[in-house]
């Protein structure tokens, strides 16, 4: 009796671990003709939604993933379908399309650097397909140049005791190129020419700015970044000198006599030049992450103005809402210090990126800062001014012509404080620029 209840219990044990496979098996063979048949309906929802719902039941393998991949690709979620291609290559990494449809959601992304790494495990069929063999190692080149102005020439010159335009409109030019090194990383040049005239004197700046953009592993990046300014300042004293003209064969210096005709005098100015020049240096460091349609970043730069270090720590955070390049919002928040200080200061910066078109995008920016001027956009953006930029409103437009040339503008409304009267003025900023891309 004991052994044939034991028998009965290892043949229910055994029909049922064949049923159960049985059970999977076809749950298997229906998820597979399930998802094809979508696939060839081109019915993307609903494919989303039985794959998403397969891979939670612990189904996962190769084709399912690239359709979830493609059906994503096609809704333009390009965030989305990157994760799923990913996917599919870990279980067929030499798979042409796979790679191929993985490389176009990156770049359609605006995720460059990563797509380019990626190109480096294309077969020779695949690269010649995409171009990739005869791209350019030169990625863009731009020119731009522009100006601003006060809102206001009616501010009280208490040196002059006059009322006069305290900064005069400034000249401001600069040419970039962006190249790669081997598919591995790339590298941004900018040099940078600015002079303005304003009552204490003249400034001019030469600037070069040096950027590497380093893709690594898992979506992460390394970004450093050095900026060499040189500035040179000339200031112009006029002093009045005023000198007693005395009669021809008279002592110089000597009393008058009685009766005398009084003594003629005459003032006259003399001007004096000073110039001096200065040397700065920013050297910027930061690490990002891409996570589906989220892009994460921490940053410091370390900014040396006069023998004076800015300690600048930054971190960054953007949401791409549709997975793609049509909107994305974000925010960079700074921490800063001066060498010399025990206290942090905070500024942020917001910003909405808009692309209505294929052609014409619009990103939309806030920045604001109480105390002491910062360096922002990974050393970028030097803001060596000795007035405080308190908040700036900017507005960029970019229209692209064809692939190979765009065109942008942007207008910026900059609120400062002057650091000597302490009084309050705009700038109004215009800029316009020229992107080729060959």
């Amino acid at each position: 009796m004991i052994l044939r209840r034991n028998i009965h219990i290892i043949l229910f044990f055994t029909c049922s671990f064949f049923n159960v496979m049985a059970q999977e098996t076809m749950y298997s063979e229906s998820i597979e003709q399930k998802s094809y048949q979508l696939y060839l309906d081109k019915k993307w929802d609903e494919l989303i939604c039985v794959g998403n719902n397969a891979i939670k039941n612990d189904m996962d393998y190769f084709y399912l993933r690239m359709r979830i991949g493609i059906a994503y690709y096609e809704k333009k979620d390009y965030a989305l379908a990157e994760s799923h291609f990913r996917k599919a290559i870990t279980f067929n990494s030499s798979d042409d399309l796979a790679l191929e449809y993985l490389y176009y959601s990156l770049l359609l992304n605006g995720r460059q650097e990563e797509a380019r790494l990626l190109s480096k495990k294309f077969s020779a069929e695949l690269a010649e397909k995409t171009g990739t063999n005869k791209s350019s190692s030169i990625q863009f080149i731009i020119i731009e140049g522009g100006t601003k102005k006060t809102d206001s020439s009616d501010y009280y010159n208490a040196f002059t005791k006059t009322k006069s335009n305290y900064f005069k409109p400034p000249v401001y030019f600069q040419i970039g190129i962006n190249h790669s090194l081997k598919n591995c990383f790339s590298l941004f040049h900018a040099f940078s020419y600015y002079k303005q005239k304003n009552y204490i004197g003249n400034v001019s700046q030469l600037q070069y700015y040096l950027k590497a953009t380093v893709p690594l592993k898992k979506n992460w990046m390394l970004i450093p970044a050095l900026h060499i300014i040189q500035s040179n300042f000339s200031s112009e004293t006029i002093t009045s000198i005023t000198d007693t003209l005395w009669p021809p064969g008279f002592p110089a210096h000597s009393l008058p006599p009685p009766g005398a005709p009084p003594l003629k005098t005459i003032t006259h100015t003399v001007s004096t030049t000073t110039d001096s020049k200065s040397n700065y240096q920013v050297g910027s460091l930061s690490f990002q992450k891409n996570y589906r349609s989220y892009v994460f970043s921490l940053g410091t730069s370390l900014y040396n103005m006069g023998g004076v270090m800015q300690y600048i720590h930054s971190g960054f955070v953007s949401y791409s809402v549709f997975g793609n390049s049509k909107l994305i919002v974000g925010a960079t928040g700074y921490l800063h210090q001066l060498q010399h200080e025990s206290s942090m200061h905070t500024a942020m910066a917001p910003f909405v990126y808009l692309q209505p078109y294929n052609q014409l995008s619009l990103k939309l920016s806030y920045f604001h800062n109480s105390t002491n001027n910062i360096v922002e956009d990974n050393g970028y953006l030097v803001n060596n001014s000795i007035d405080l930029t308190t908040s700036r409103y900017s507005a960029l437009v970019n229209f692209t012509i064809n692939k190979h040339i765009s065109l942008y503008g942007l207008y910026q409304l900059e609120h400062k404080t002057e650091s000597y009267q302490s009084f309050q003025y705009k700038y109004h900023m215009i800029l316009g620029g020229l992107k080729i891309t060959p």
